[in-house]
């Protein structure tokens, strides 16, 4: 064992230009306007280090799964659906965006080939978080599976609010990362269960998005829920990827 990494990661926290009176004012400043919800693996973070801003916060989770409202009560709380909560508390924020990413290790985790069986989930706080609140992409994506040219159909913050999907159609994604695209539609849904933040989707003083990346190539897609799927973001389409 070396101390190196550590060692560099006190000597750059020492050289950062920043007093504790700084550290205050920001602290008293941070208001999100922009959450983002992403994997904790590094591919994500990584890519999005670089075009984060002052009042976007970013919250990480296993395969950025968000649990669904229906999954908690006095006995089961967690920190990802706390800390959003709290971003909503300050006021300020006005997008949700959650954002997965290709070759998802932690999700390919979650495929049923890869867990051998329900003893060794039990055994391990990961996966057992992690088949727990995945599930619902698991089923969703069985059961895109079964007709891929057919749209998914999700559920927004009402039962009769509903939008269709399609993932993947010509299928020139690897079956990872198809599973990684539906699993970001799948946590829209879970996201919009939630009470604390329906008022505000209602009135369209928030709006939810789903980000895909493709680490490879440094691409970056939209789900464009007029145009059904996601799409490549460029220069010239941001505005219509943004039209409410």
């Amino acid at each position: 064992m070396t101390p190196g990494v550590m060692k560099e990661f006190l000597r750059n926290l020492l050289g950062r230009s920043c007093s504790i009176q700084n550290l205050k004012q920001t602290s008293q400043e941070l208001k999100p306007r922009v959450v983002i919800l992403t994997c904790v693996e590094a591919a994500a973070r990584r890519f999005l280090s670089s075009s984060l801003q002052h009042d976007a916060a970013v919250l990480c989770s296993p395969g950025n799964l968000i649990p669904h409202s229906k999954l908690y009560g006095k006995e089961v709380l967690g920190s990802e659906v706390a800390s959003m909560e709290w971003a909503c508390s300050q006021g300020s924020l006005e997008h949700v965006v959650v954002c997965g990413h290709s070759n998802c290790q932690i999700l390919g985790a979650l495929g049923k080939w890869q867990i051998q069986s329900a003893s060794n989930v039990m055994s391990s706080p990961f996966l057992s978080w992690l088949t727990q609140h995945g599930n619902s992409t698991l089923t969703r994506f069985e059961r895109y599976e079964m007709d891929r040219l057919q749209p998914m159909t999700f559920q927004g913050i009402s039962p009769k609010e509903l939008w269709d999907a399609y993932v993947d159609p010509q299928c020139h994604w690897t079956e990872q990362d198809q599973f990684s695209q539906v699993n970001v539609l799948q946590q829209l849904q879970n996201v919009s269960s939630h009470g604390f933040l329906k008022p505000k989707l209602k009135s369209g003083a928030l709006q939810l998005h789903g980000m895909w990346l493709d680490s490879t190539e440094q691409s970056p897609f939209l789900f464009s829920k007029e145009q059904q799927r996601f799409v490549q973001i460029t220069d010239d389409n941001i505005d219509s990827l943004l039209k409410i």
